[in-house]
């Protein structure tokens, strides 16, 4: 079952570009928390049934369309540029597809004339890394110490992989910390670590998040139960 997942989502993410789509007004950073939440569960409604999380940096291209007697003749219509953050905050966290909106390196957000007198936004979304996601379920972040959590996936069926995983991070980064303590650049140590960003524990707020010691062993628990039933 894990396999036809990661093979679903990785022929739907071949493309390194995702699209979405809602009937609804974009509203500005300074809406009332009702109609933020209005747009955040239109959003929702789709990124939840996502069965991945995009865990590397990403470039966001936002379209508002929106007839231009409304954008010119009222002032009802949000500024172009106060309808970003609502939108980011809303495709992130565990019912979105990014883990935090630290993952967004470029935003591009226009308006668009529309013939009709519904507005609409379309979202595109576009990765650096075409291999920068995770199933959404088994997700969960290492914390190293020092505020830093790495992104990974419990194998269930071979927890010993994820173990190792595990052990690996763990590796690397105390070679980089050794690296950036003698040499002082930390560019030069960063190519010590693994391809896969780090976040600081500040950002994964909503997924789970276990202390190095912590998952080793609740996963060294998992192998030996794994053992006794064979």
């Amino acid at each position: 079952m894990s396999k036809e997942k990661w093979d679903r989502n990785r022929s739907l993410l071949s493309p390194g570009e995702l699209e979405i789509v809602i009937n609804e007004n974009p509203v500005s950073l300074q809406a009332s928390r009702r109609r933020k939440d209005i747009v955040t569960s239109a959003i929702h409604k789709i990124t939840s049934k996502c069965e991945f999380i995009l865990t590397d940096d990403v470039q966001i291209y936002i379209e508002w369309w929106i007839h231009e007697q409304d954008r010119y003749e009222s002032d009802s219509s949000a500024d172009v540029d106060n309808i970003i953050k609502p939108i980011l905050d809303a495709i992130s966290g565990p019912d979105g597809i990014l883990i935090d909106d630290c993952q967004v390196q470029a935003v591009d957000c226009r308006w668009l004339d529309f013939f009709s007198v519904e507005q609409k936004i379309n979202i595109r979304i576009k990765m650096f890394d075409r291999d920068g996601w995770l199933l959404k379920d088994g997700l969960f972040f290492v914390h190293m110490g020092n505020g830093l959590c790495y992104p990974t996936w419990m194998d269930k069926e071979n927890p010993e992989n994820t173990l190792s995983v595990v052990e690996q991070m763990e590796i690397m980064l105390l070679s980089r910390d050794k690296v950036l303590d003698k040499k002082g650049d930390y560019y030069l140590a960063r190519g010590l670590m693994s391809v896969q960003r780090i976040f600081h524990i500040s950002r994964a707020k909503g997924f789970p998040i276990f202390k190095i010691e912590e998952i080793k062993g609740e996963i060294g628990a998992m192998i030996e139960k794994q053992k006794s039933k064979k």
